[in-house]
């Protein structure tokens, strides 16, 4: 690792390239790897126990579309591993949700998970995800291509529908980010 950085400065500067969505190349000198020990490191341990992670993921959209949020939490067992949500600008509900499973999906990778299991109440993107619906939405094609790469990161992963109660806390993150015109943690 670069002895230019040191871990705070270069969380804060990835904290706020996630917010306006830069890239890896705003990290001169900074190895995709360097940036990923960073992260695990800040992040702590994850917790042992075989226990695949769960991934609860939501988007809202106040009309459609309108503002929009996406927002996921990462848990193991009863540990908060991360959580966090996006305002995402104009956006439908469905594009909305799409973002949240891509954010949630990246996120577990960065942080070393290799199990998943994905807990949402879109009843059309669980559906898309497992094959059960095709996707004809020419704006949702890019997003499911983008999930579907992403999953492949992972040794396992399983997606479920969960009625809304049981996705509260992405539910408010989503609703968080909107409010806050930006990026919130949990």
């Amino acid at each position: 690792m670069s002895t230019a950085h040191n871990t705070r400065e270069v969380l804060l500067r990835l904290a706020e390239c996630l917010d306006v969505g830069l890239t890896l190349e705003s990290f001169p000198g900074l190895s995709r790897a360097d940036l990923s020990g960073m992260i695990r490191e800040a992040a702590g341990p994850i917790p042992a126990g075989g226990t695949a992670a769960v991934l609860s993921v939501d988007g809202a959209a106040r009309g459609n579309p309108g503002p929009a949020g996406a927002g996921f939490v990462i848990e193991q067992g009863e540990v908060t591993l991360l959580s966090a949500g996006r305002y995402l600008e104009e956006a439908t509900n469905n594009v909305a949700e799409y973002r949240a499973l891509i954010m949630g999906l990246e996120a577990a990778s960065t942080i070393g998970i290799r199990e998943l299991d994905v807990r949402s109440d879109s009843e059309l993107l669980v559906r898309q995800i497992r094959g059960e619906y095709r996707v004809r939405n020419e704006g949702l094609r890019p997003l499911f291509a983008e999930a579907q790469r992403l999953m492949g990161r992972f040794a396992r992963v399983t997606i479920e529908h969960v009625p809304r109660e049981g996705n509260r806390q992405a539910d408010r993150l989503a609703n968080m980010a909107i409010d806050a015109k930006g990026a919130v943690r949990g």
